[in-house]
């Protein structure tokens, strides 16, 4: 008795489809001294976040070529904000973090409205606060400020709430 075998056609699975990070409701929250303890909150007056790194690239030539090393990485914390004299606001949390001469703490994070997790990781670390433009901007515009601060070290991604 000959055995056949029909081959079975295995249905192929649909592909997944990561769900893209859109910032409608960011959390942006800078200190105003150099705790956590006093974070203050600035996403409605944020229209811009960003944490970047900066690697410095070290060129070699020798008799083979050249090549390039990654060196050193700094990272920066890129806002842009509407400037606001209310209280709490713009102005009130950022000419303090500045008068207080230290670094402090920062927090961003994409859905200010969920709970800090692993699908709504946070970024977390301390800047350097450094003067800004307190007023900036044309006829009939809103005034923005474009920070761009250091931060020290390297910022911390967690996935727990930070207390």
């Amino acid at each position: 008795m000959a055995s056949t075998q029909e081959a079975v056609a295995t249905p192929l699975a649909a592909p997944v489809v990561p769900n893209p990070v859109i910032l409608t409701n960011a959390s942006v929250e800078i200190s105003t001294d150099g705790t956590t303890a006093l974070l203050k909150q600035l996403a409605c007056v944020a229209t811009h976040v960003e944490l970047s790194p900066d690697t410095n690239i070290t060129t070699v030539d020798t008799f083979c070529g050249s090549r390039d090393y990654p060196g050193t990485v700094k990272w920066s914390l890129i806002l842009t904000l509407l400037q606001s004299f209310d209280t709490g606001a713009t102005e009130e949390v950022l000419s303090a973090a500045v008068a207080g001469g230290v670094p402090v703490a920062f927090l961003i994070y994409a859905y200010r409205d969920k709970p800090i997790s692993a699908t709504n990781p946070a970024w977390t670390g301390t800047v350097i606060p450094r003067n800004y433009s307190p007023l900036n901007g044309d006829a009939g515009d809103a005034s923005t400020i474009d920070l761009e601060w250091s931060v020290v070290g390297t910022p911390t991604k967690t996935i727990t709430p930070i207390p």
